[in-house]
């Protein structure tokens, strides 16, 4: 278990890198850490490392108080991890099978030890027909996976991997991304993913954590967090293509859209100018003889494999994505009427606070 609490990073410099973070992974789970560069993932994962040392706040990994923890213990704590680098940090003139044994090395195991876990590895990632070959003669996916076996021979408690995929391509990171998941669930490992791709927590974890500016934006079960999330900046992360924000105000218990009342709203709120956050998929095309709905001009349409997404642009120049239903095909330059399904309307405050959902 990782129970981190109240973590502060502030650097010599002033940046301060972690506010107030507070998360605990139980064992065996799958968490991804998420955010764009400088929210701070990074610094929470060398403070895992202990290669950094927190302002203030502890962080506790089965049960050992990382802060209270003496410098001489450190690398005995570190043979307790399972790490892997987004740039593989393979030896070059070494085979798979040495570059896997050497983690057991490194801990002092046995020949024998070595001899019988290293091709136990290899088989879990699919590499046994390649023990013999060295890091240029693997593909870049082959050469994750050996990283990956280096990491967990040595059977660690705890797996950190720091943006494991961002060096392959397309194909293989969908591939090595479903492999990871394969490899978690067979041996259990406690994991910890940084990622800044919204796209593969979505698909393979457990939990996620999204940060922004160093502070905690949302932490819970992926398909949770994009159903509910807390704020605009959540909202606006997760999903693809991202959500719609269009501009709203709220005037006497009723919402309005692009300056045309839209609808009544529940609940008492003040007046105040809001965003509305829409997803794509909530989004429909309504039939000419509908009276709901906001005209709108399809300015775009672009296709990918089965799925039709079209760009259309209100009266005061938004633009709304939403999807295309292909029994009703459109083009460039209709006129046309957007309906919202039930219950899939956010409202955000000016500062990015949810204040509603229905």
């Amino acid at each position: 278990m990782i129970e981190i609490v109240n973590i502060n990073k502030t650097y010599e410099t002033g940046n301060k890198a972690l506010r107030g973070i507070n998360i605990t992974i139980e064992d065996g789970e799958f968490v991804f850490i998420m955010g764009k560069s400088g929210s701070g993932k990074s610094t929470l994962l060398h403070l895992l490392l202990k290669e950094v040392e927190s302002t203030s706040g502890s962080i506790v990994v089965n049960h050992m108080n990382l802060q209270k923890m003496p410098r001489r213990y450190v690398p005995k704590y570190r043979r307790t991890l399972g790490v892997v680098f987004q740039d593989f940090r393979l030896l070059r003139d070494r085979n798979v099978f040495e570059n896997v044994a050497f983690a057991q090395r490194v801990v002092g195991a046995s020949s024998r030890a070595i001899r019988e876990s290293v091709p136990e590895m290899l088989k879990l990632v699919g590499l046994s027909a390649k023990y013999k070959s060295l890091p240029h003669q693997l593909s870049g996916g082959e050469q994750q996976r050996v990283a990956i076996a280096r990491a967990l021979v040595k059977k660690p408690d705890i797996l950190l991997l720091d943006e494991p995929l961002s060096n392959l391509d397309a194909r293989l990171r969908l591939q090595t991304r479903d492999e990871i998941k394969r490899i978690q669930q067979r041996t259990g490992i406690t994991t910890v993913f940084v990622t800044h791709d919204q796209e593969e927590s979505l698909t393979i974890c457990d939990e996620i954590v999204l940060m922004k500016n160093g502070a905690l934006q949302q932490y819970g079960p992926p398909q949770s967090v994009f159903d509910y999330p807390e704020n605009q900046f959540v909202a606006g992360f997760l999903g693809s293509p991202p959500i719609n924000l269009i501009d709203g105000e709220i005037r006497d218990g009723q919402l309005f859209l692009d300056g045309k009342r839209w609808r009544k709203i529940p609940g008492n709120l003040e007046n105040q100018k809001v965003k509305a956050g829409i997803r794509a998929e909530n989004i429909r095309i309504a039939a000419d003889q509908e009276e709901e709905g906001f005209p709108a001009t399809a300015i775009a349409i672009s296709k990918l494999g089965g799925m039709t997404t079209v760009t259309a642009q209100l009266a005061n120049g938004s633009k709304i994505k939403l999807y295309q239903d292909l029994s009703s095909p459109i083009m460039i330059d209709e006129e046309i009427r957007l309906k919202v399904t039930k219950d899939a309307t956010m409202l955000f405050e000016g500062s990015g606070g949810k204040i509603l959902q229905w």
